[in-house]
């Protein structure tokens, strides 16, 4: 009878601190979800991710504006406007130099990367898990691809990042649509004889480094009633000759928000024959939380500078300051002033 009692006792104890060890470790299904990247690999993430190792240039700037930024453990040094209003990333270190075996041991949930500027079979050797969130060979070569691409982008990120992420997603994806459609509804309607030629430069303060066919300028440009000169280029990131610049001869040069300075073109003698610069058509792009012209979220507001540079009069009406403020407050859910939307076109630092 002892002995029975003892073994029910024993049994019970043991079904107690069972129940409790489920409770306290929850199951793999809760744990992780499957997610299709960009290179259209199925890869298993943590669904609430807190170490995230980003070699991909602009995937900081996606976490933080999706409201993850405190999930970033290793990027690259980001603009003043980001620290600015995203504080929270300070806490990530830099990912120059770091080796895929010290990441394993920062137990990084997962490193995102890019074919062609970071191999993630590095990562993947060593049982790291990798997420590819661009790739350069599947390029968008039509405006409708482009459009759908760009916003599978932040689709992928949301999905990444966790429900709230998904949630600011798919709100900003709505007002992509929105602003996109309102550009062409004016641009579609003009013609191409009436449109200005423009070649974009100065990527590493280069005036040959550009984007060419199926890039984000390309769209980006016709989206603003241009001719994207530069998609004669099949390549991504492309580089042209000066010969073939001369040749093209545009009525628009636009430089990277990469670029130091518009010296590069006005004061270098191999360009200043040119009817662009003569005409003081010559044009650094801004940047804000990121350079406008590298796949930033802010890209659906340099298409609306541009669009003014282009057609000035076609969209008079559209107050810049305005529509910055408002893509601020309605996409990324922070305010800033007139004084810090005037800093950010003219490619300065916060005051």
């Amino acid at each position: 009878m002892k002995t029975a009692n003892f073994l029910f006792v024993l049994s019970l104890i043991s079904t107690v601190f069972f129940a409790v060890g489920l409770q306290s470790v929850p199951l793999y299904a809760q744990e992780y979800k499957t997610i299709t990247d960009m290179c259209g690999n199925k890869v298993e993430v943590p669904v609430s991710p807190e170490r995230i190792a980003c070699m991909h240039c602009v995937s900081p700037e996606k976490i933080m504006t999706l409201g993850k930024g405190n999930a970033i453990s290793l990027m690259a040094e980001q603009s003043p406007w980001a620290y600015k209003l995203y504080p929270e990333i300070k806490n990530a270190r830099t990912n120059k130099g770091v080796t895929p075996k010290q990441m394993l041991d920062m137990k990084i949930d997962f490193v995102l990367y890019t074919p062609g500027m970071t191999k993630g079979e590095q990562y993947s050797a060593v049982g790291l898990k990798t997420v590819c969130t661009f790739s350069a060979d599947k390029r968008p070569m039509n405006l409708d691809e482009y459009m759908e691409n760009f916003k599978s982008q932040i689709t992928l990120f949301g999905d990444l990042l966790g429900p709230d992420a998904k949630v600011r997603a798919d709100n900003y994806n709505k007002y992509f649509d929105k602003k996109v459609k309102q550009i062409l509804s004016i641009t579609s309607k003009i013609d191409k004889k009436d449109r200005p030629s423009v070649y974009y430069g100065g990527r590493g303060n280069n005036m040959l480094n550009g984007q060419g066919k199926g890039s984000v300028m390309h769209w980006n440009v016709e989206v603003s009633g241009g001719n994207y000169l530069s998609q004669a280029l099949d390549d991504n990131h492309a580089k042209a000759t000066k010969e073939q610049v001369l040749s093209w001869k545009p009525d628009i040069i636009l430089l990277s928000g990469y670029c130091d300075s518009l010296d590069i073109v006005k004061k270098n003698p191999d360009w200043t024959s040119m009817k662009a610069v003569k005409n003081g058509k010559v044009y650094r792009l801004p940047r804000g939380i990121y350079p406008w012209d590298h796949a930033s979220n802010e890209g659906v507001l340099l298409m609306i500078y541009m669009a003014k540079i282009f057609h000035p009069d076609l969209f008079k009406d559209w107050d810049m300051i305005k529509e910055m403020k408002t893509f601020y407050s309605e996409a990324y859910g922070k305010t800033i002033t007139d004084q810090d939307a005037e800093r950010i076109l003219q490619n300065l630092p916060p005051a």
